[in-house]
C-alpha cells in the first residue's frame, strides 16, 4: 500500500513538473494541488498505535 502510494506521488508529481515545463499553468496548479492533497493524507503504516 506505501509503495502504491508513493509510486502515484511521483506520477502526479511527473505530470506537475512536465505541464511546468511546458507552460500550462493551470494543469501545473491543478496537479502540484494534488500531489499536496496526496502528500497530507493520513497514512495508515505512519500512525501509532494507541496507549491501551
Amino acid at each position: 500500500m506505501r509503495a502504491d502510494h508513493e509510486e502515484y506521488i511521483a506520477q502526479v508529481r511527473g505530470w506537475a513538473e512536465s505541464a511546468d515545463a511546458e507552460g500550462r499553468v493551470a494543469a501545473a496548479r491543478q496537479h502540484w494541488g494534488h500531489v499536496r492533497t496526496l502528500e497530507a493524507m493520513d497514512k495508515p503504516w505512519e500512525t501509532k498505535p494507541r496507549a491501551a
